[in-house]
């Protein structure tokens, strides 16, 4: 199986404020590379799904959540956003919305061709 991964900007900014580095990063695309669809499915969405990952010396239950989609035609995984557990459980319905909105426009973009 293959998969490219694609970062976000927001990703990116929680996921160093998290203090997790690039070898956290290569742990979770290799598990996600094995089960791409590992991750909790978050129902009004859009497809996005949620995953525990360590942070700051916690376990993975008490650690970092990563909101992620994975766009299975196109062969690749969208790391969209990151959130320490003890901040917040789940995203809001606001959130979700506007998960829901980035999805939508990434799988129209990657079927025009736009982003590729």
């Amino acid at each position: 199986m293959t998969r490219v991964f694609v970062s976000t900007v927001d990703f990116d900014k929680y996921w160093a404020a998290l203090g997790l580095a690039d070898d956290d990063l290569y742990a979770l695309q290799n598990e996600l590379l094995n089960d791409p669809a590992s991750g909790d499915l978050i129902q009004q969405s859009g497809g996005a799904r949620k995953i525990r990952v360590a942070a700051r010396g916690h376990g993975k239950r008490g650690g970092a959540r990563v909101i992620y989609v994975d766009i299975l035609f196109h062969e690749k995984i969208y790391f969209l956003t990151a959130y320490p557990k003890d901040k917040k459980d789940d995203l809001t319905p606001a959130e979700k919305k506007a998960i829901s909105i980035l999805i939508k426009t990434l799988k129209t973009e990657l079927k025009t061709g736009r982003n590729r």
